[in-house]
């Protein structure tokens, strides 16, 4: 465990000043505080000391200081809990040199927050140093609540190097969801500007999609793209599909499908009405049916082209079975 943790910026944070960004990502830190923490080098951007002013630019690994993950309220050292560790060691579906893949658990953090605490897989990092100089570093980032595929880098040759393809739009993403209803269309394009508002207000955009969609432009959003296609159906009660994110926008595809009228399962902060516990699944509606299920890329160290897939979560596993669904 360290004293400080690192994240990752991603497209929809990009050109953000890095003092306005840390106040959004840690409400234990003012403006003078951070302005501090970054002349005295404690705040860095890519481990080098960096103005409170700087913009930022996808891939950046910001670093802040984390009390919180070495010392707990009573000022004990924490204890790393070993069954998560262990879950995150079986969780591994690719390691090389330079990559770790993880199959993420739904319910579980990628990085820390204010209130995060310790549960989430960059606080375990050293669990999946295997020898290596370093702790490897988380390259993007999921949702707490998908599921999924989650790539780190062993050195920071491999950061960086990734840092350049998810610049270039070079990493194709695949995800699986079981959403409620089936679209009128087989397979389409979903386009959007999403914002704030958008991400942490949803309830009261909802009865607004039709305004947004008439939206030609606006400064406090950002488009998003993303490709959608039906894989399979049951009747009209439930389809499969296949998200292709263009874009890196917070909560993209949850938004999209609800902008959609196809909520996904499970997803009770984009949808308009309550869950009904419909008797025809063999599982909760509690736990969300998102999971980020292939990333497609060229090896920017062994140039291999590279296939990494991530096997169904139980939950999603057992509602494939039920409908007859062949993976």
């Amino acid at each position: 465990m360290a004293d400080s943790r690192d994240i990752i910026v991603e497209e929809d944070e990009v050109d953000c000043r890095l003092s306005t960004w840390i106040k959004r990502n840690d409400r234990r830190l003012n403006f003078n505080l951070v302005n501090t923490l970054c002349r005295k080098g404690l705040i860095k951007v890519n481990g080098i000391k960096t103005k409170a002013s700087y913009r930022l630019a996808i891939g950046d690994v910001i670093t802040i200081p984390n009390p919180s993950l070495s010392v707990t309220d009573d000022g004990s050292t924490p204890k790393i809990d070993s069954k998560l560790a262990k879950l995150l060691l079986e969780a591994i579906i690719l390691k090389d040199e330079h990559l770790i893949a993880i199959n993420k658990p739904e319910g579980l953090a990628s990085q820390g927050g204010s209130s995060q605490g310790t549960r989430h897989v960059d606080a375990y990092r050293s669990t999946l140093q295997f020898g290596a100089k370093d702790p490897p570093r988380l390259i993007h980032r999921l949702d707490k609540e998908t599921s999924g595929i989650l790539l780190l880098a062993r050195d920071v040759k491999t950061a960086g190097a990734f840092a350049n393809l998810f610049r270039a739009k070079e990493v194709e993403k695949v995800y699986w969801a079981l959403v409620e209803g089936v679209p009128k269309r087989e397979k389409g394009i979903l386009e959007s500007y999403i914002g704030d508002v958008d991400i942490w207000k949803p309830s009261i955009n909802l009865g607004l999609i039709e305004k947004k969609k008439r939206a030609q432009y606006n400064a406090n959003k950002k488009k998003a793209l993303t490709f959608y296609k039906v894989i399979e159906k049951i009747g009209s009660k439930y389809a499969w599909l296949e998200l292709k994110p263009a874009t890196g926008r917070t909560h993209q595809l949850r938004i999209h499908c609800a902008e959609l009228g196809n909520s996904i399962v499970g997803d009770r902060k984009y949808k308009s009405g309550e869950d009904k516990n419909s008797q025809d699944l063999p599982y909760s509606f509690k736990k969300l049916f998102l999971h980020a299920r292939c990333v497609n890329f060229v090896h920017p160290i062994s140039k291999k082209i590279t296939k990494i897939e991530a096997p169904l979560p139980r939950h999603m596993g057992l509602v494939w079975k039920h409908f007859g669904w062949k993976i």
